[in-house]
């Protein structure tokens, strides 16, 4: 009494019999193909053609016999009801084809016309699409300051304030130093190339003092927060540090640039040692 087959000699012999059954499909059709062609060429007068058309589609037609053959073998060896398999696993394709073709047409209709970053590929970035009722009004942008703080009580005006500020103030100290993505502002030239010198080395002159008042650590973080709109998540996997961490560092640069401006009160530790070095 033989056993019953492995596991895995079933797995083989059902990929056997699928092949088969693929290729005896493949000639099937090409058989009723050539039929069709041979009563084309007979309608047209061409007897000596169609006779040897239909010849080459009966011979298609006995292929396909054989491989039909190779397929019972292959099933009758497994024991198994290999039809029924195959038929839900190309059932299992078909619905697979469906949802990559449906994925693809929604990101089709939402491109907007990104091209490939890969910040936002990683889904490292902050970005927003608006208006995308359809591709030609779909729009990709950065996320607005006032996202970047997603408490609505931390969400204060200095620090949106201080936020903007620190934005222009970083494109103009780095202007021409770096290629423009399409998300940033425009470098101005309008003054010409002396004049954007200028205008550039006091944008780094006033980096230098408010860098000096709010700690590298502090520029860094709001850079990749403010500037490159990194999301939190994205910033604490770099630093290594915790993200709540990494939030709390980020509010305290950002009141220290508000303070900086004008736009709101210095840290306690500040005032209290102005007062120190003032008495």
């Amino acid at each position: 009494m033989s056993a019953s087959p492995a596991p895995a000699s079933a797995d083989h012999l059902f990929q056997s019999y699928r092949r088969a059954i693929e290729l005896r499909d493949r000639l099937e059709q090409q058989a009723a193909d050539l039929y069709l062609s041979a009563d084309d060429l007979r309608l047209a007068g061409m007897a000596k053609q169609a006779s040897l058309t239909s010849r080459l589609a009966a011979c298609l037609q006995g292929e396909a016999k054989l491989s039909q053959a190779v397929a019972d073998s292959a099933a009758d060896a497994a024991g198994r009801d290999f039809a029924r398999r195959l038929k839900a696993e190309r059932k299992k394709d078909i619905a697979l084809a469906q949802a990559d073709a449906a994925r693809a047409k929604s990101l089709r209709t939402l491109d907007a016309g990104l091209t490939f970053d890969r910040r936002t590929a990683g889904g490292s970035r902050e970005i927003v699409l608006g208006n995308a009722k359809g591709k030609s009004e779909a729009r990709v942008t950065l996320a607005s300051y006032g996202a970047l703080i997603k408490e609505p009580k931390e969400r204060t005006e200095p620090r949106l304030r201080a936020m903007e500020a620190f934005d222009e103030l970083w494109h103009r100290a780095e202007a021409g130093l770096y290629p423009e993505p399409r998300f940033e502002p425009a470098v101005d030239t309008s003054a010409g190339a002396s004049g954007v010198t200028a205008h550039r080395m006091d944008g780094l002159a006033e980096m230098q003092r408010l860098t000096a008042y709010i700690g590298r650590q502090g520029q860094a973080l709001l850079w990749m927060r403010v500037v490159d709109r990194q999301e939190l998540q994205a910033i604490a996997r770099v630093a290594g540090r915790d993200p709540r961490e990494v939030t709390a560092i980020v509010f305290a640069a950002l009141d220290g640039v508000a303070a900086f401006y004008g736009f709101g009160r210095a840290a306690p530790e500040v005032e209290r040692l102005d007062e120190v070095l003032g008495s």
